[in-house]
């Protein structure tokens, strides 16, 4: 039976997520993670995507995009495909880098972007990869609030504007509501909105 068409909303926010085959570490040095970062820009401007957030963890990833063109599943093709190509070769290994396709959930709320983007920036502390989302230097999560310099790929006025218009009261806002109890994510139903 044929696979379903990938729902693709221009305007649409969708969180994206890959994870390696059998647990697979797909990223065994800080070269390898520079050189997915670099692929991953390129088809944001290829596929004329905006990036809101974006995580890399020892065996998947996480990237939270908004749409302007029908370019998701192609895209994500293209950008898996090169790194694993690239991965195998450096490696020096044949077959799958990653399992199935990449799952991907339309954001279907302000309440549920709040949680995603959360969520996102906060997948590495909760995996205990760091003690804070901001020692994390594989996601964009110190560069939007501020703590590092930018982030090439997230424009964090974007990515921070439901917490208001003025970037530094957005950035306070947001480094508040990270402080917050949150809710685990499941299948894209949440409720919680931030304080304030």
């Amino acid at each position: 039976m044929p696979r379903p068409p990938r729902i693709q909303v221009i305007g649409g926010l969708y969180h994206c997520v890959q994870h390696s085959v059998d647990n697979l570490v797909l990223y065994r040095s800080d070269t390898d993670r520079e050189v997915f970062l670099r692929y991953v820009g390129e088809e944001v401007a290829r596929s004329e995507w905006q990036c809101l957030a974006y995580s890399l963890m020892r065996t998947h990833y996480h990237l939270l995009i908004r749409l302007t063109k029908e370019t998701l599943s192609s895209g994500f093709q293209r950008l898996n495909s090169r790194y694993a190509q690239t991965y195998n070769k450096t490696y020096g290994r044949r077959g799958h880098v990653f399992e199935r396709r990449f799952r991907d959930v339309m954001i279907e709320s302000e309440s549920h972007r709040y949680e995603v983007t959360r969520y996102i920036h906060l997948n590495a502390p909760r995996a205990n990869a760091c003690g804070a989302p901001e020692e994390h230097v594989w996601c964009d999560y110190a560069a939007t609030v501020g703590l590092v310099s930018p982030d090439p790929l997230v424009d964090p006025r974007r990515t921070l504007e439901l917490f208001g218009s003025d970037l530094r009261v957005a950035r306070q806002r947001y480094l508040a509501f990270i402080e917050e109890p949150d809710v685990r994510i499941r299948r894209g139903q949440t409720r919680v909105r931030p304080r304030g």
